[in-house]
């Protein structure tokens, strides 16, 4: 029985944030030379004369006067009614209390490059590299933080300043603190160098009776109910209607009746600990057939898909199956998928699978939705998206088993089905899940039903297949 909270979707979002050039002045500690901090220490315990001074410390009577003259002309000592030095206002700002160490504050001139959200104006890292904007889902924020950003880091660089500390992202004045915090006197200057996504990867969890969990903060924002409220409103504009019907249908074109199990029948609500009974099962009886919740790019699901593929793909590197097999990725028409760069890491991963030691295992093909033939501005976004992985990119008009499935099929050997089931009534983001399977007769349905429609047509010479996305892309919009 599943007892914990499972993750149903993960999206990565995407929050605007800028760099900043701040130059500013801060206020530390420092220690006094020592004949100077230790006649104060001295006198911090008690008011004494010139003599008891000398007797306690072995002076000469030069010295002695030299000593306190210089404390005095700094405004350190002063002389009572009582005849005996006594320390200034001043000098007694030096000690914290009785016994400690004199601090002397100082003011020192410093610079920084820090980074900050738009949306929090949380101090974040600064990006390693250049920032890509693509496999997420952009977030908008208030325009009135946009255009007063710098005025606006001023305030909260000052706010936060310990907060930035603690963080290590002024490393160059921690080196040179002791025991005592610094502070910042003033900023002088705050310039805005660049902008970059601040990508907050986003679990989307379940409990046992499919129910949504609330949302998990940010460690990297101060407050993330600011960020969850746009999330929220984000996810409200992407949403569409609940496909529940239309998944069905799915199932019964594939000949999957498996997968109606994963559904209680009086809630219509898909629950992960039917999940978890189905996956015993299908262990115990050894499977071909192997069930999975969540992207098939979810680090689990892909290390089961690679699972799987072992076996085939070992056929072709020891020669026993001469012929190069294609292997299609068609994506769903799908306002989440692929929204995270886990995606962009198992695409890499199926392409340099595609050769093994000289031999060509099989030949990756994605499909990607557009509207036709004629629809550049969707090709040129996959096309930038996609960056070096554009040229395996084919245009697939959408609507493949009404645009809620995913399909991955290697040629006869291996299929995998995802269902991207929407419930907005009841969850925020849509439910994929499907399973992977190896067994002959519905490797071949499934295959059959997708080369069917790729090879099929919309219409009078305009074919499903809009073929490659770099030329889709090239063309006048």
């Amino acid at each position: 029985m599943c007892d914990e909270n499972v993750v149903y979707h993960e999206i990565d979002f995407l929050l605007l944030a800028q760099r900043f050039n701040i130059q500013f002045s801060y206020m530390s500690q420092k220690g006094l030379p020592f004949v100077r901090e230790f006649v104060l220490r001295l006198i911090h315990l008690a008011p004494m004369t010139k003599n008891q001074i000398s007797a306690y410390f072995g002076f000469s009577r030069h010295e002695t006067d030299e000593a306190v003259s210089d404390l005095v002309q700094r405004g350190e000592l002063t002389l009572s009614a009582n005849g005996r030095l006594t320390l200034t206002e001043k000098s007694m700002g030096y000690f914290s209390e009785l016994g400690q160490l004199p601090q002397l504050s100082v003011v020192q001139d410093s610079a920084a490059t820090l980074s900050f959200d738009l949306a929090t104006f949380s101090c974040v890292n600064n990006p390693a590299r250049q920032a890509n904007w693509g496999w997420g889902i952009s977030i908008d924020v208030d325009s009135n933080n946009l255009s007063q950003s710098e005025s606006l880091v001023e305030k909260h660089f000052q706010s936060q300043f310990n907060q930035v500390l603690d963080k290590g992202f002024l490393r160059n004045i921690q080196a040179q603190q002791g025991k005592e915090r610094p502070s910042v006197y003033t900023v002088n200057a705050v310039d805005r160098l660049g902008q970059f996504p601040l990508r907050l990867t986003t679990g989307f969890k379940m409990n046992i009776d499919g129910e949504s969990v609330e949302w998990s903060d940010y460690d990297e924002l101060i407050s993330s109910d600011i960020v969850h409220e746009l999330i929220a409103g984000e996810l409200d504009r992407a949403s569409t209607g609940s496909n529940m019907i239309d998944i069905f249908k799915s199932m019964t074109a594939l000949g999957d009746g498996e997968s109606l199990k994963l559904f209680d029948s009086n809630r219509k609500v898909l629950r992960p600990d039917y999940l978890e009974e189905i996956k015993k099962h299908e262990e115990y009886q050894d499977s071909k057939r192997k069930t999975f919740l969540g992207p098939i790019y979810l680090e689990s699901n892909w290390h089961l898909l690679e699972k799987t593929l072992v076996s085939p793909l070992s056929h072709i590197n020891e020669g026993k199956d001469q012929s190069t097999r294609n292997l299609f990725w068609v994506a769903p028409s799908n306002p989440f998928w692929a929204k995270t760069n886990r995606f962009t890491s198992c695409l890499d991963r199926l392409i340099k699978g595609a050769t093994s030691e000289n031999t060509k295992r099989y030949n990756p093909i994605l499909y990607l939705p557009v509207s036709d033939a004629s629809d550049s501005r969707t090709a040129h976004d996959w096309k930038r998206d996609l960056d070096r992985n554009h040229k395996i990119a084919k245009g697939l008009i959408e609507g493949f088993l009404g645009g809620n499935v995913e399909i991955l099929y290697l040629e006869d050997k291996v299929a995998v089905v995802v269902y991207h089931l929407s419930q907005p009534e009841t969850l925020p983001v849509t439910v994929p899940f499907g399973f992977i399977t190896t067994e002959k007769e519905q490797v071949k349905l499934i295959g059959r039903t997708l080369t069917e429609y790729v090879h099929g047509t919309a219409s009078f010479d305009n074919p499903n297949d809009c073929g490659s996305i770099s030329i889709l892309a090239g063309r006048s919009r």
